[in-house]
């Protein structure tokens, strides 16, 4: 090459143009007898990234829903079996009760009750009484 022409096209890893590179006839021949596999390959096609649609809110959201359902589900059964209970005729029921009573007996000497009033009443001091209670003696 001359100083005054330059290169401006892909270089190799020493620096040097790429070379074109002519196959030998051998090569050729057994280049030909191989079947090309490059018709037969699909080509790959670059898959988009994983997009994110909206952040975890609606996932969260989803599974209160779903939670919702399940709950309101096991509600409706409960419920169901309980108004079947109440539907059932009530059984009677026997209440055997036994009781059993202690009675202590005292007996102490009184004295006899007279049977007849007395026909003479006790004097009352009511006045020194009333002192003695109200303690102004």
């Amino acid at each position: 090459m001359s100083d005054d022409t330059r290169y401006l096209g892909p270089t190799g890893a020493d620096g040097e143009p790429p070379r074109q590179y002519f196959p030998s006839e051998q090569e050729q021949q057994w280049n030909q007898q191989q079947p090309d596999y490059q018709q037969y390959m699909v080509p790959e096609t670059p898959q988009p990234a994983a997009s994110r649609s909206g952040g975890a809110l609606p996932l969260v959201m989803g599974i209160l829903f779903g939670l919702t359902l399940l709950a309101a589900g096991l509600f409706f059964f409960l419920w169901r079996n309980a108004a079947a209970e109440l539907a059932k005729p009530v059984p009677p029921v026997t209440v055997t009760q036994t009781t059993s009573v202690t009675v202590t007996e005292t007996t102490t000497a009184l004295p006899p009750i007279p049977t007849e009033l007395p026909t003479e009443l006790p004097e009352i001091d009511v006045e020194g009484w009333l002192n003695d209670l109200l303690g102004s003696r």
